[in-house]
């Protein structure tokens, strides 16, 4: 696979299962990405809604300084074939 060129971060709790799933999908793709823990901020919530407004939940996953929602919608990009392209190039 080429250069990754578009940085992904995940917010994140230690036991949230669509965490764990978000976290294997890339892993399994081979895309580095940067995890943020949420786990000890009683105001997470606040913090995800500030990012993506409406999105209270765990993950939230950003590609490059784009919001692209949870697990459910990481999921479709990749199988829809958009992830590797927005990532990759």
């Amino acid at each position: 696979m080429s250069a990754q060129k578009a940085e992904v971060i995940i917010y994140r709790t230690q036991r949230c299962p669509y965490c764990l799933d978000a976290a294997a999908l890339l892993d399994e793709l081979e895309i580095r990405y940067q995890e943020i823990h949420l786990d000890d901020n009683p105001d997470r919530r606040s913090v995800t809604r500030s990012i993506l407004e409406g999105h209270e939940t765990v993950p939230l996953i950003l590609i490059g300084d784009e919001p692209i929602g949870g697990f459910t919608e990481l999921a479709a990009m990749h199988s829809s074939g958009q992830l590797i392209r927005r990532i990759f190039g």
